[in-house]
C-alpha cells in the first residue's frame, strides 16, 4: 500500500536531489519533468548496482556495517521500515530515478533498494524521470 504523504515527500526529495547533483538547473524545471516526463515502471533490481548516485556495496546481507552508517541508526531503521512494508504489502513506495539514454541516476530511494534486495525481490517500483 503506497501512502500519498510518503509519495509527496519522496517527490520533493527527488526534485531537490536532481537539482543538487546538476541534472536540472532549478526546482521548477525539475518539478515539471517529474510531473510530466516520468513513468512508473518495474525496475530490475539487478540494474540497481549500475545506478549513479547509489553505492552498490549496499546490496549485501550487511548493507550498513556499524562503522559505515551515514545517518547512524536511522539507516537501519529506514531499511527495516521498508522491509516491513514489503512483507505486509508485497512492495514499498517507488524509488525515483533520472533516465537519460541508457544511463540511470538514483534520485531518492537507497533504503528502499536495500530493503527490496534483502527481501529477495527481483524488481522495484520506480518513477523514471526522463531527461532530454
Amino acid at each position: 500500500m503506497l501512502t500519498q504523504v510518503h509519495t509527496m515527500d519522496t517527490l520533493r526529495d527527488s526534485v531537490q536531489t536532481s537539482v543538487k547533483i546538476g541534472i536540472f538547473s532549478s526546482e521548477r524545471t525539475s518539478s515539471y519533468s517529474h510531473v510530466f516526463k516520468s513513468e512508473l515502471v518495474r525496475f530490475p533490481l539487478s540494474k540497481c548496482k549500475d545506478l549513479r548516485n547509489f553505492d552498490p556495496t549496499r546490496l549485501t546481507k550487511d548493507p550498513y556495517p556499524k562503522e559505515d552508517r551515514p545517518r547512524g541508526q536511522d539507516d537501519l531503521s529506514s531499511v527495516m521500515y521498508h522491509r516491513r512494508k514489503i512483507q505486509q504489502y508485497g512492495e514499498t513506495d517507488p524509488i525515483w530515478i533520472a533516465g537519460k539514454g541508457g544511463d540511470f541516476t538514483l534520485l531518492d530511494g537507497a533504503h528502499r533498494i536495500v530493503a527490496t534486495y534483502l527481501e529477495n525481490k527481483r524488481t522495484i517500483l520506480a518513477y523514471v524521470v526522463w531527461v532530454d
